[in-house]
């Protein structure tokens, strides 16, 4: 876990893409309507226009500011891509605002990739050796029992150094036109779109989407944008069903007599768009390019269990053996038992041998395995996308439609407008506009479900004020001066839940009386003393 320059933009766009800023001073950032304040140091609150998150920005800047007596405020980036581009590049000034939506159902995606160090998601660059070695303890665990034992653990070590403020778990808002049946939300908040049936019209099913951060390739995917379109145009070893359980696709079967060395054998006669056969080669040669330093993949993370991985230097993944066409062996560092359920992410798919010729053009028009594949020119950017059947797909996630079109809104306002005009088919974020209405709107085609995602702020220890023994203190008093609990109520009308830990209730393990979690509740008091001992040692 030193990735020293893999940085992964967070999985955010349909959970909330949002920055927390401080900056000191009345520089450019200074907003015309800024609340007047005795402290000469503002804390602005940084989150994508297009996202209709101003609410509760604002709602989290006024506790702040009324709690601690400091200068709140939200500002607003155009876009999530000008967000997230800052954020991946180092640019942000002060603190930012993070989600994660998970990528498979465990424990420890939601800590592993955030908080390892140098993981591809640790926007924060946090570091603390005792937490990384509880996630190797409980990678190693035999069971998961035993292994979210060692998780909630290493949950306790983050509540004493804070690198991500929890604000609250997310339900999946959203719902379906009149135009379509069979409308069903998995664990992870996405449409099951390819069991929707639509028979009218041209039987094309109209979602809401945004527009990909990144190429379309396994290792370069890892928010939602990019992600709903991967997740329909490949076939990889093992999916999920709604309830997150994994089902085999590719895989014909995935055994180990230690969980340290896995034989993966694959099912016969499978073939992307181009008619190429799905191979042994066709995974193993995949993995090695998404874990290959030199080829900067902001997947690259998810290899690193595998023997040969180096985020030093070009090396191979050793721990990968071809037996034959149809199997392959995985090595890995140590064992790991739950290995099989990570398969299912987008890390991990295969990919034909043109890819490798130019992997930059295959990434604008990927030739794909899935239930879908992309329809030819039809990617037309910061606009839509156009996915039809494959007709050689052989799999549980058979298409029931004549295909997907994905429109990339920049207001959820707008997508939720067209919903109820029945010009879009579904839609997996409501506005906030809505909260209070929507499930009578949209008369029994409404969806309000618990879904693995979390939301946070992350403050880097870099930043001034923010390190050592001053800067946990203040941590703990930003944290505690946030009043969750009306804000869920107020601004999310039940679509929201205050965070009691660093993941999620919907993942089997999940415990709410944690050691420490004591920061994460509302408690002026105390954050006011903390942030005085703070200033003790140095004036904000």
């Amino acid at each position: 876990m030193k990735n020293k320059r893999m940085h992964a933009a967070v999985a955010l766009t349909a959970v909330g893409a949002l920055a927390l800023t401080a900056c000191s001073g009345d520089g450019d950032n200074t907003s015309s309507s800024a609340p007047t304040s005795t402290s000469t140091t503002k804390f602005t609150i940084a989150y994508n226009g297009d996202g209709g998150h101003q609410a509760w920005v604002d709602a989290v800047a006024n506790s702040i500011k009324n709690t601690l007596g400091i200068q709140a405020e939200g500002q607003p980036y155009a876009t999530f891509a000008e967000l997230r581009k800052d954020v991946q590049d180092r640019k942000m000034t002060g603190a930012f605002r993070t989600g994660w939506q998970a990528d498979y159902p465990s424990l420890y995606n939601f800590l592993g990739p955030l908080y390892g160090t140098g993981a591809g998601s640790n926007d924060g660059d946090y570091s603390n050796e005792n937490f990384d070695g509880l996630l190797r303890q409980g990678l190693a665990a035999k069971s998961v029992e035993e292994a979210n034992g060692f998780f909630d653990q290493a949950q306790e070590q983050l509540f004493t150094d804070l690198p991500a403020i929890p604000l609250w778990y997310s339900n999946v808002t959203g719902g379906s036109s009149e135009n379509v049946t069979d409308v069903e939300f998995g664990w992870n908040s996405q449409p099951i779109y390819s069991a929707v049936k639509k028979d009218k019209g041209d039987g094309i099913v109209l979602a809401n989407g945004s527009e990909p951060a990144n190429p379309l390739l396994p290792g370069m995917t890892n928010e939602t944008g990019g992600g709903r379109i991967m997740d329909q145009i490949f076939q990889g070893l093992v999916s999920y069903k709604a309830d997150g359980s994994p089902q085999n696709e590719l895989a014909e079967s995935i055994t180990s007599d230690d969980s340290q060395t896995w034989t993966i054998k694959i099912k016969a006669g499978h073939k992307f768009q181009n008619g190429e056969e799905v191979t042994a080669k066709s995974f193993v040669d995949a993995w090695n390019y998404g874990a290959l330093l030199k080829n900067a993949q902001l997947s690259s993370y998810f290899f690193e269990s595998i023997e040969g991985f180096s985020y030093d230097e070009d090396s191979e993944l050793t721990g990968l053996k071809i037996v034959d066409d149809q199997t392959f062996t995985v090595k890995l560092k140590q064992p790991e038992a739950d290995f099989p359920l990570r398969l299912g992410y987008t890390a991990f798919m295969p990919l034909p041998s043109v890819a490798f010729e130019d992997m930059e053009a295959y990434g604008q028009a990927p030739i794909a395995n899935g239930p879908y594949i992309v329809k030819e020119g039809s990617w037309k950017h910061d606009t839509s996308i156009d996915l039809v059947p494959n007709p050689d797909y052989d799999g549980p996630r058979t298409p029931q439609n004549k295909g997907i079109r994905f429109s990339f809104y920049t207001s959820q306002d707008t997508a939720y407008t067209d919903l109820l005009a029945n010009n879009l088919d579904v839609l997996d974020a409501v506005p906030d506009s809505a909260f209070a209405t929507f499930e009578g709107d949209l008369n029994g085609r409404a969806v309000n479900q618990a879904s693995a995602v979390f939301q946070s702020f992350t403050i880097p220890e870099k930043l001034e004020h923010f390190s050592g023994e001053e800067g946990i203190l203040r941590r703990q008093a930003i944290s505690m001066s946030i009043d969750r609990e009306a804000i869920t109520k107020a601004i999310f009308q039940g679509t929201r839940t205050p965070a009691k830990d660093f993941t999620s209730p919907v993942i089997a393990g999940w415990n709410d009386k944690l050691k420490g979690s004591e920061v994460l509740t509302y408690n002026p008091e105390k954050a006011k003393e903390l942030w005085a001992k703070a200033d003790a040692i140095s004036k904000w």
